[in-house]
């Protein structure tokens, strides 16, 4: 998995608030969409499986009972 600098993200927000300028919703989750892909781009099949399937398990330990 790549590491994402500072101004990439700064250029991935600025892509998400014009496509989705009204929603808020919209413009978080487009936000981790293309931050997964420029993450992930690149890399194995295999590789791609094991960095969601960390994320999920992340998701998992931190929900909130």
């Amino acid at each position: 998995m790549r590491q994402i600098t500072e101004e990439e993200k700064k250029m991935i927000w600025k892509e998400v608030l014009e496509e989705f300028p009204d929603d808020i919703t919209m413009q978080e989750v487009h936000y981790v969409h293309l931050l997964h892909y420029y993450q992930t781009k690149g890399i194995t099949s295999k590789d791609r499986i094991s960095f969601y399937s960390n994320i999920q398990k992340e998701s998992k330990e931190n929900r909130i009972n």
